[in-house]
């Protein structure tokens, strides 16, 4: 019998999604076979042996897959990014990134804040549409008006 190779090793942001996912379906009550039933709906459908391999860390998530899963658990892809954290001040890891509060782990997620220097924003950090936000933001007075 041929041995078989494991891929590769999930890093951490992998197994935050990975125990996220478990998280979140214990938390509301949904079975793996629910959470398949709702993922098929939506037109991504991952069967239940697929969701028990995730949660165990032996497939990997593709972003089309973490898009899906987070509108079936009904939370945002960022959600299920997300290492869990019992504080706002507890470090989290995620993948190239140094260990940070979870505060700023999340804040990166959502885009508040660019990784290098935090007081320039980088224009390819953000879709065009809020990279113009942010310049005209930078660009009023502080009532409000273009200067």
């Amino acid at each position: 019998m041929a041995e078989t190779k494991p891929g590769r090793q999930l890093g951490p942001t992998g197994e935050a999604v990975r125990a996220n996912i478990r998280s979140l379906r214990d938390r509301e009550r949904i079975s793996g076979a629910e959470l398949s039933a709702r993922l098929k709906k939506i037109g991504r459908p991952i069967p239940p042996l697929g969701i028990q391999r995730i949660e165990a860390g032996s497939r990997r998530v593709d972003t089309d897959d973490l898009v899906a899963l987070a509108v079936a658990l009904g939370v945002s892809p960022i959600r299920l990014l997300m290492p869990e954290s019992a504080e706002v001040d507890d470090q989290v890891v995620q993948t190239g990134r140094e260990p940070e509060s979870a505060r700023r782990g999340w804040e990166w997620l959502q885009g508040a804040f660019v990784p290098g220097d935090d007081e320039t924003p980088n224009p390819a950090a953000w879709p065009s549409w809020r990279t113009r936000d942010v310049l005209r933001m930078f660009h009023r007075g502080e009532d409000g008006d273009d200067q």
